[in-house]
């Protein structure tokens, strides 16, 4: 392990290519052999550029490149050091500590009776249907017609102006993401994120060899200015956001934002990459970014919110010329979404079943963002009436580190808010609390209470209190 600030010192002889790549990929392979550990400080960027007879200026583009994948992060007056795993910083507890814990990590659901009983109903029906042995066989990579034609039905009611012909079954939004930038982007290409967004998108785009550029944000999440700047200074070729329940702050864009937005990706021939997974949350929600772009412009959605994340089932809505592409994008990716599961999905679209269990879903979070409320008076945090997550700004001297550590320790599980973050400083001594997750109210008020309670002592006093 190397824990002080000039013991890291990479052997570049054997890496070709720019330095500054050298570096950063080095710096990836020792965190993912453990040579450096989470926590540990590097060297200053005129130390490390002294010890291996380079500039500081490819320091610098070295750590910032590291930056941008996740591996380190800066805090200024202090240095740069080795982020924690991305998968304990969501929600994972630390090995040896209370297991059996209140899982406020990953951003599940709450799921009960309504689900149980019409997946059973559904499956029971599909076993006696005639149409059973096509439901085992290949389908068309964007669907079959019917399943299209519910997929087309469904992003209808969350206010998308499409239809069929402009519909994609995709196994889950994950994969709808994978697509649109595998037919639309190229790599090298750069692409715009908000600055906190979902991190599902940086191994996507590392994976496809994009460059991911962060926007600046404010309550209404994506800052048109900063992304005029953003199409100024890189040509970025799409913009991927999160319009409405931005993951994690919780921003819900307005009206004016979504024309100003639209106005701009117009302007520079954007592509623009919607996910819109939790609209269903929002019944007064503006219409979505799709709708002021048709041309240029992808929704995309999954029922893992809505219904239930074990169909693996989401939809596109695209503009017919891209359509071909995205086909083709599902074909080299999964061939397609599994037919039975998408029968599933269209069988609870027909017959209002979805809409259901959105309604129920919704009145569920209002009590539990309603307890948060109460539970977590005199702290800051961005909610909202039915969203499944909280955003929670830790009192001082509480970092992102220490809360996930303690709170672990004391069985419940956060996420970091460094998780979410694509641009340096950003999510930090915050937290992302999903309060879908723990199955019932009374388990989701305890999990809060033992937040309140542990983040309104000091770190060192909270970490001896079980």
């Amino acid at each position: 392990m190397h824990s002080r600030p000039m013991d890291w010192v990479p052997d570049l002889s054997d890496r070709p290519g720019p330095k500054y790549l050298s570096i950063a990929r080095a710096m990836a392979e020792d965190i993912a052999t453990g040579a450096l550990q989470p926590g540990t400080q590097l060297p200053t960027h005129r130390e490390l550029a002294y010890q291996l007879g380079v500039t500081v200026g490819t320091v610098s583009r070295a750590y910032a490149e590291a930056t941008r994948r996740g591996l380190i992060d800066g805090e200024v007056g202090r240095g740069t050091f080795v982020r924690r795993r991305i998968g304990r910083d969501m929600g994972e507890i630390p090995a040896g500590a209370n297991r059996g814990g209140i899982d406020f990590g990953l951003n599940f659901p709450p799921m009960g009776t309504t689900e149980r009983d019409a997946f059973s109903d559904a499956l029971k029906e599909i076993a006696d249907s005639r149409d059973l042995m096509n439901l085992m066989a290949y389908a068309p990579h964007g669907g079959a017609p019917r399943h299209r034609q519910a997929a087309a039905d469904w992003m209808r009611a969350l206010g998308v102006e499409t239809d069929a012909g402009r519909a994609i079954v995709t196994t889950g939004g994950q994969n709808g993401m994978l697509a649109a930038f595998a037919a639309l982007v190229q790599a090298g290409d750069t692409i715009l994120v908000e600055k906190l967004t979902y991190p599902g998108i940086v191994p996507l785009a590392e994976m496809l060899g994009l460059k991911v550029q962060p926007v600046d944000m404010d309550a209404e999440g994506v800052r048109p200015d900063a992304l005029e700047e953003a199409c100024r200074n890189f040509a970025p070729r799409a913009l991927y956001c999160m319009p409405t329940l931005q993951n994690p702050t919780n921003a819900v864009m307005g009206e004016h934002r979504r024309e100003d937005i639209a106005a701009i990706a117009k302007r520079y021939n954007l592509i623009l990459v919607e996910d819109d997974l939790y609209r269903f949350l929002v019944a007064d929600a503006p219409p979505p970014l799709a709708n002021y772009l048709p041309d240029q412009a992808i929704f995309i959605t999954s029922a893992a919110k809505q219904l239930a994340p074990g169909l693996r089932i989401g939809g596109i809505s695209a503009p017919r010329a891209m359509v071909p592409k995205l086909e083709r994008a599902m074909r080299a990716s999964t061939w397609m979404a599994s037919p039975a599961m998408a029968e599933v999905f269209s069988l609870w679209v027909d017959r209002g079943i979805a809409s259901t269990m959105a309604r129920e879903k919704a009145t569920e979070m209002r009590g539990r963002q309603a307890a948060a409320a109460e539970i977590l008076q005199g702290f800051t945090f961005a909610g909202h009436p039915t969203s499944m997550h909280l955003w929670l700004t830790l009192p001082e001297p509480w970092t992102d580190r220490d809360a996930v550590a303690v709170l672990g320790e004391h069985g419940v599980i956060a996420s970091s808010g460094q998780v979410f973050a694509t641009a340096p400083g950003a999510g930090r001594n915050r937290l992302r609390l999903s309060l879908g997750n723990p199955k019932d109210l009374k388990i989701v008020r305890h999990g809060l209470g033992v937040i309140a309670d542990t983040l309104a002592g000091a770190p060192q006093q909270a970490a001896s209190i079980v």
